[in-house]
């Protein structure tokens, strides 16, 4: 499995490339999807899959236009209402994101065969009630769940400080063993130092 991290919009949200022989996933396509499967193509590889942290449109811009070339999506099912809504903050930003329908929808716990990878899906709302990690190996894609010394925002439409703590705490920082931590804004980071020292914790 290869990581390669595209910074898109102008937020910098990380798209990830993750590729896996000739098949690569995404996660959050922000915007710039010629340049998304350009990067694949250069690879080798096509784009099969999207994966969704979240609705929110920093992480959303491309994905219409990724399912279009043939890739499925995947989004959390309590989500899905904020695509086409406000509460995507699209229009707080002047931005657009034009409408899609997710493949497949998912509740939390499911483990999906992605690209011939295992993808486990964690449920983690806060930021948005539909949140969610993926768990792909020894790397966690956190989305706006979980940063390099933060962690995100629950002053937006469906967030929640007491839902996202609980999802930190309980759900990722109790996962056995240490993984490698891709966020959807900033720099990687390990599950073991933001165990040790992610201000959540004391916040």
């Amino acid at each position: 499995m290869k990581i390669i991290t595209i910074h898109t919009t102008a937020l910098e949200t990380n798209t990830y490339l993750v590729l896996n022989g000739a098949e690569a996933f995404v996660v959050d396509p922000g915007d710039n999807a010629e340049g998304i499967l350009s990067t694949a193509k250069e690879e080798g590889a096509e784009v099969k899959w999207v994966l969704l942290t979240h609705a929110h449109f920093d992480h959303t811009g491309a994905v219409a236009a990724l399912q279009a070339a043939g890739a499925l999506v995947v989004m959390h099912r309590d989500d899905v209402p904020l695509i086409s809504s406000f509460r995507n903050l699209a229009f707080y930003a002047g931005c657009k994101v034009d409408k899609f329908v997710p493949d497949v929808v998912v509740s939390g716990a499911e483990t999906l065969d992605v690209c011939g990878l295992d993808v486990r899906v964690i449920h983690t709302p806060g930021h948005t009630s539909g949140g969610v990690c993926y768990v792909v190996g020894d790397s966690i894609f956190s989305g706006d769940t979980l940063f390099e010394l933060s962690y995100g925002r629950t002053d937006f439409p469906t967030g929640s400080f007491k839902e996202l703590k609980n999802s930190v705490v309980n759900k990722l920082f109790a996962l056995k063993g240490d993984y490698k931590v891709y966020p959807g804004h900033g720099a990687p980071t390990t599950l073991q130092f933001e165990r040790e020292h992610n201000p959540i914790l004391t916040d």
